[in-house]
Order: structure tokens, then sequence, then C-alpha cells
């Protein structure tokens, strides 16, 4: 569902796990002290901007708790079509439509294909803005 006002930060990148890239969908960890308070946790369509790259990509984002690792809050971010070998220091988000709230899964599986359809609803809430 759009929110009805974006909500637009910047926050640096840090060091994750490297599971998404594991599985595939590759994501770039950012600080969580820069998230908007008013932010709840879930699954969001996003705008991103790299670093001084001017282009907005499409994304997906998650930020809550990793409930399928057992593991802390993190909030990270799936560029789509963009593979990025090195990410850059800082990025921007625009958070565009809550998708969905946390969930835990029976397996790393059941996630992914999650994910996958996640993405998907991101393309067409992005690609339709």
């Amino acid at each position: 569902m759009p929110l009805q006002k974006p909500l637009r930060f910047s926050a640096s990148a840090i060091s994750g796990a490297g599971r998404g890239r594991e599985y595939g969908i590759p994501t770039i960890n950012v600080n969580l002290a820069a998230v908007p308070e008013e932010m709840e946790e879930g699954i969001y369509a996003c705008l991103v901007e790299l670093g001084d790259d001017p282009k907005r990509y499409m994304g997906a984002m998650h930020f809550g708790p990793r409930p399928v690792f057992q593991d802390s809050r993190a909030c990270e971010v799936h560029v789509l079509d963009t593979d990025i070998e090195t990410p850059p220091a800082e990025v921007t988000i625009t958070v565009v439509a809550y998708l969905r709230s946390i969930q835990n899964f029976g397996s790393v599986e059941e996630l992914k294909e999650q994910i996958l359809e996640d993405i998907e609803q991101c393309r067409a809430i992005l690609g339709a803005s």
C-alpha cells in the first residue's frame, strides 16, 4: 500500500552477513540509526540512490528482525536489476510503499520464494510510478 508521504533518508552502508548474496538476492545493509523513527518494521518498495550516482534504482527493503536466521533487527535493501560489486559508502532511500509485515518461514527456501514475490510486487508498484 502506498505511503501517504514517502519517507526519504540517507544512511551509511555497513557490513552484513552476506547471506543475501549467498542466496542470489544481494542486499546493501544500512546503519539502523539513520532509519526514521516513525517507520514501522516491514517489507517496502523503495527507490535507491547509490552514493554520488544521480540515477534512482528500484529496490525492495527489509526493516526489522530476521526470524528465519534468529538474527537481530536490520535495514537492508536489494537493488533490482543491478549487480553491485562494491556497496557505496552511503545510500539514499525513498520508501514508497509498505508491502507486508515481517514473517517467519519454515526454511530459507520458503523465505527466498517470498522475497522473489516481494521483488515482483516492488517492480509492479515502482514501474507504475
